[in-house]
């Protein structure tokens, strides 16, 4: 019988398809979510895949998977349009995050999570008020760990699901607002908030989620008030309405350019980020 993991079988290519599409998916959903890909900026697949150094048939699987997530959609003859940025997305994702946020109440992890919790807590405290890239990136990233690890101690998977892709959403709504003339966003409770699940204090936790929730908000809005894009038609207005037939939730409003690799310039006509 053969055996693809024999030793005797020359290994030129050590990821499988299936394997080579996770990748694929996990490095444009991180490029979507960091604004590595632009929001409003549209690629075709044969330009992702040479930026990327992806395979054509992964990514074609990989934005597939990405349009599914609500990140990007595509353009009828153009490729694939990375979702804008508007204010009726941070709209609708702030007012969806406190409906579904509460269901955290319910998280319950067990002693080795709860554990990794406390050392999440105590590194993002470390690194709180550091403005370095590095020191960010690494703290968010312990941020999104200690979420993540709360949303999986929930016993609605579908809510625990639907709430992970709103934080993916929140994400690359923060990224995309930067700018030099505001302070990073801030960290989340970590300390409170474990204390509250170690505790099992539902009402604590809520009111914790609620108030980082509003902090994004008034960090959203002030981003807003400092963004000088231009509103206006764009020119593929018809095609962005749409993806496969279904309404988009951008209704095509927001002006794309063809994918570019200079960081910090948006995509519709904005001043850099």
């Amino acid at each position: 019988m053969f055996d693809p993991a024999s030793p005797f079988i020359g290994k030129t290519d050590p990821l499988q398809p299936v394997q080579k599409t996770s990748f694929a998916e996990d490095r444009l959903k991180v490029a979507v979510q960091s604004c590595e890909l632009l929001p409003g900026s549209i690629a075709t697949e044969a330009q992702i895949s040479e930026r990327f150094g992806l395979g054509r048939a992964a990514v074609r699987v990989a934005l597939a998977r990405l349009s599914a997530m609500g990140l990007v959609h595509p353009i009828r003859r153009s490729g694939w349009k990375v979702l804008p940025v508007t204010g009726a997305l941070i709209g609708d994702v702030i007012a969806a995050r406190r409906q579904v946020e509460p269901c955290l109440a319910e998280a319950r992890p067990d002693a080795v999570a709860l554990s990794r919790m406390e050392e999440l807590a105590e590194m993002i405290e470390v690194l709180e008020g550091q403005r370095d890239s590095a020191s960010l990136t690494t703290r968010r990233g312990y941020e999104r760990e200690l979420l993540d690890i709360l949303s999986n101690a929930v016993g609605n998977r579908l809510m625990a699901h639907f709430l992970v892709g709103l934080w993916d959403h929140s994400e690359r709504i923060m990224r995309f607002l930067e700018t030099p003339a505001l302070p990073p966003f801030a960290a989340c409770q970590a300390r409170a908030l474990t204390q509250a699940v170690a505790a099992g204090d539902g009402a604590r936790i809520v009111a914790l989620r609620m108030s980082d929730i509003t902090t994004f908000q008034e960090y959203a809005f002030a981003g807003l008030m400092r963004d000088r894009t231009e509103l206006g038609v764009p020119l593929d207005a018809h095609d962005a309405s749409s993806n496969n037939g279904q309404p988009r939730p951008d209704g095509g409003a927001t002006p794309g350019t063809k994918i570019t690799g200079e960081p910090g310039i948006k995509s519709n006509n904005g001043v850099s980020s």
